[in-house]
């Protein structure tokens, strides 16, 4: 199967906006939009119903919406009345969420327990039966969707070990992020995959969900992303095992930043990040770097998931583009990897 080239789309800009960059991106020759569940921006249910209206091929999913602030049985409703507008189309994409839980007085507790549980509510409600279910974390008490539903594909977002592994044994896929190097995503494939073939589960779809951004220089392509590379290390806290398993370790200065729990933090801490994490967690240079980097993942995963980034040298619709055309030509039926 030819792998799936998808796009994040973070919800920032009015909805036209987000709405003409998806019927773009689909005439690019992008399989999936994934809408991020981004705490307050504009609602992704609301955009992935009008990207929905307004484009015919590709997949539309979450990426990624979480079990605490929205419990599973409101994330399967909304789901599930996605699916009348985009039969056959609509991707369920979970993870553990961060950003936005202080202010709404939400704690993100043992996201490897509460994201499986979350799944098993999310499928019951689309299969159409009635629900009865005592969680550790999660509950749903004898209910059920007013409305004929259908199962959906779900993919869980991961990238800590105990993450890795509870998506490996629920999931239909795994969004393996913010690995970017072919070292960090191998990493993570191995740990979905020993996971799941330990349980006797088909190992599920891998997709690498990567920072990607285009610079004029490859100091420019770093400075715009080094929030981004910053933003798990912020929502992580304080499991950074992720980071330990790539032998990579945060200078104490970063660490007590993070540790004030201050999202104006984010940005500061893009400044004390060792430089050697962005090969690792963002995929950020020029184009003929970024079509050499691209072209190493493509071997361990069943698709990508990308973020373009902007630069003072392109904006985020620019890297779009370029990114279709790298991936075009990476995915051509001769094959043999980058040629620039």
């Amino acid at each position: 199967m030819r792998p799936e080239l998808g796009l994040l789309i973070l919800p920032e800009r009015p909805v036209p906006e987000l709405v003409g960059l998806g019927r773009r991106a689909e005439e690019l020759g992008y399989g999936a939009l994934w809408v991020a569940d981004e705490k307050f921006y504009r609602d992704p249910w609301v955009v992935l119903s009008a990207l929905a209206r307004e484009t015919r091929r590709v997949r539309l999913g979450t990426g990624v919406t979480e079990p605490y602030a929205r419990h599973p049985a409101l994330i399967a409703m909304a789901a599930a009345t996605l699916a009348e507008l985009a039969p056959g189309r609509v991707v369920v994409g979970l993870g553990a969420g961060g950003p936005g839980f202080p202010p709404l007085g939400v704690e993100r507790r043992r996201p490897a327990r509460a994201l499986p549980e979350a799944v098993r509510i999310i499928r019951g409600l689309l299969a159409g039966g009635r629900v009865e279910f005592e969680g550790e974390i999660l509950s749903f008490r004898g209910g059920n969707l007013e409305f004929p539903s259908t199962p959906l594909p779900v993919y869980v977002a991961a990238r800590g070990p105990r993450m890795l592994a509870a998506a490996a044994l629920v999931a239909d896929g795994v969004i393996v992020a913010p690995f970017a190097s072919a070292r960090a995503v191998a990493h993570a494939c191995g740990a979905v995959r020993r996971a799941a073939e330990a349980a006797g589960r088909a190992v599920p779809r891998v997709i690498a969900r990567v920072d990607v951004c285009i610079g004029r220089t490859r100091r420019e392509a770093h400075e715009a992303v080094r929030y981004f590379v910053a933003l798990p290390v912020w929502v992580s806290y304080p499991d950074w095992r992720y980071l330990e398993a790539l032998g990579l370790e945060l200078p104490a200065a970063l660490r007590e930043l993070v540790a004030r729990r201050d999202y104006r933090d984010i940005g500061r801490a893009g400044h004390l990040l060792p430089e050697e994490m962005f090969d690792h967690f963002a995929v950020a240079g020029s184009e003929d770097e970024i079509g050499e980097r691209l072209g190493a993942l493509l071997p361990l995963v069943d698709g990508l998931i990308v973020h373009p980034v902007g630069s003072p040298g392109l904006g985020v619709d620019g890297v779009m583009e370029r990114v279709a055309g790298i991936w075009a030509r990476l995915t051509a039926p001769r094959g043999g990897g980058w040629d620039g």
